[in-house]
């Protein structure tokens, strides 16, 4: 699907909003190695660029930054997902392997479909392939994830009540289960969270933010519209208590809201 210009607009907007409840509520957590780094004393966009081979343009661009001279220390910079070629790769070998869009993947790099890759160059990777089958949701679906009520959960298992610095549920269940979202809205935020899994995050019309957490595998991406019942991903193995379990977290106004309020539909 081709975005228009305001319809891009709207999805940074919608980035900065699901960026600020991140760095507000999940600051005392970091990203996976080499997704995040911090900002020290004499950092440079340039010299940051220049050690992970990415431009300074796409280091702005992809964290929101609009003055490179305005970096404070201890800020944190995502980094692109990269590839460095290696001897016999091509572009069609890369995308096959990396589950990536070839089209995707010269359009991402402002390639031609006949460029001729060099060893060690580094290029980027865009979001894996997402099947159509497992984006489609059905009326079956539906009825059996909202358990044929009208305030249901992102998973129907046993919920705890998360009383820490983050109020929210934690929501067990099995490997490969589905989360699904509770509300109509657009997807925001689709990244990896360290203690979260897959973490996507949806803003509704009256601009709540849902967070759901511990997606191993994920079936939606930013600017993507969601339904109640839409399958989200799949849940995984909590990487710290080894077990599955789905994280379920709403905010409104940069505020938390009690999951059990709030508003579902």
């Amino acid at each position: 699907m081709k975005l228009s210009p305001d319809h891009k607009g709207s999805i940074m907007e919608l980035n900065k909003k699901a960026i600020l409840i991140i760095l507000i509520f999940f600051s005392f957590y970091i990203f996976g190695e080499n997704t995040i780094i911090k900002i020290e004393k004499g950092d440079t966009l340039y010299k940051i660029s220049r050690e992970y081979k990415v431009s300074v343009s796409l280091l702005l661009n992809y964290n929101g930054i609009e003055n490179a001279d305005s970096l404070k220390i201890g800020r944190e910079i995502r980094i692109p997902s990269c590839y460095t070629v290696k001897k016999g790769d091509t572009l069609y070998g890369i995308a096959r392997n990396e589950n990536v869009s070839f089209d995707k993947l010269c359009t991402v790099n402002g390639f031609q479909k006949n460029h001729l890759l060099k060893l060690g160059e580094i290029i980027l990777l865009p979001e894996k392939n997402i099947q159509e089958k497992e984006l489609l949701v059905t009326e079956k679906t539906v009825a059996e994830d909202t358990a044929n009520s009208d305030f249901f959960w992102p998973h129907n298992g046993e919920r705890v009540s998360m009383n820490g610095k983050l109020k929210g549920e934690e929501i067990l269940g099995e490997k490969g289960d589905k989360i699904v979202s509770v509300s109509s809205g657009m997807v925001v935020w689709v990244a990896p969270y360290r203690g979260y899994g897959q973490l996507i995050m949806v803003e509704n019309s009256d601009h709540h933010i849902y967070a759901y957490g511990g997606n191993d595998k994920t079936f939606v991406k930013v600017g993507d519209k969601v339904f109640p019942g839409t399958t989200l991903g799949l849940m995984g193995i909590n990487s710290v208590e080894k077990n599955a379990k789905a994280f379920f977290f709403v905010y409104k106004d940069g505020k938390p809201v009690a999951p059990e309020k709030a508003p579902r539909g």
